[in-house]
């Protein structure tokens, strides 16, 4: 990979390419498609055309005209990326929104994911807000709701485990701005160990299945165990 590097201050623009850092303190629109080792923004960055990079480190908003392929992407801020994105590990402080679909190995943050299309991963763990427009898919699925209502339209793994964050943390102090009535909405949801609450689903099977409180379930397919909260409904449930 070339060994110079391309540093903008303050606003500017400049051309795509090959680098090997990529720093933005600023304001900064970049035409053309990126290719670095490691890219930094503090402040915002428009850029017209896909980017390639080992890290992506972003503090403040980035916009992103194209798939985005990249090993580790650390957000803390918002990231608007329309294209594809495939990544080995996203953390997530803030927002990411992909107009396309997700493959990655780990997801894992605070904030808000949307995924106009299918999101395919090994583990995703994500307090605060999940939109997927078609099929998330993974071996570990943890969320824990909160801010406002997720959806997904179709929910596989191996274990499944939706709850409503009940926690004091570093982003507590948004609650005066937020619903503490979060809830998950899905077509189907399938996997082996499956737990849920707050959600709402036209199908829920697996191999064991607890339905805890706030769900509203219209059929639940079990083949080993089911348990019910009181405080939950399902209109059918039968043994495989």
């Amino acid at each position: 990979m070339a060994a110079r590097n391309l540093t903008i201050n303050g606003s500017a623009f400049s051309g795509g390419g090959t680098f090997h850092h990529v720093t933005v303190r600023g304001d900064a629109t970049i035409r053309g498609d990126v290719e670095c080792d490691r890219c930094k923004v503090f402040g915002s960055a428009d850029m017209k055309g896909a980017l390639t990079a080992r890290q992506l480190r972003l503090f403040g908003q980035a916009n992103i005209d194209g798939p985005v392929r990249m090993e580790k992407m650390d957000v803390f801020g918002e990231a608007d990326i329309r294209g594809h994105a495939h990544l080995q590990h996203l953390q997530l402080r803030g927002m990411v929104q992909v107009e396309g679909n997700v493959e990655a190995h780990a997801i894992r943050g605070y904030g808000e994911l949307s995924v106009s299309g299918s999101c395919e991963a090994e583990k995703v763990a994500l307090t605060g807000v999940v939109r997927v427009g078609q099929t998330l898919n993974a071996e570990q699925v943890e969320l824990s709701l909160y801010f406002a209502d997720s959806s997904v339209k179709e929910i596989g793994g191996r274990t499944i485990s939706v709850k409503r964050n009940k926690t004091w943390n570093a982003i507590h102090w948004l609650t005066r701005f937020s619903s503490l009535s979060a809830t998950l909405e899905a077509d189907t949801i399938e996997g082996d160990e499956i737990y849920l609450e707050y959600t709402k689903a036209a199908i829920v099977r697996g191999e064991r299945v607890t339905i805890g409180p706030g769900c509203e379930i219209g059929l639940v397919e079990y083949r080993e165990a089911f348990a019910q909260d009181e405080h939950a409904m399902v209109k059918e449930k039968r043994q495989r």
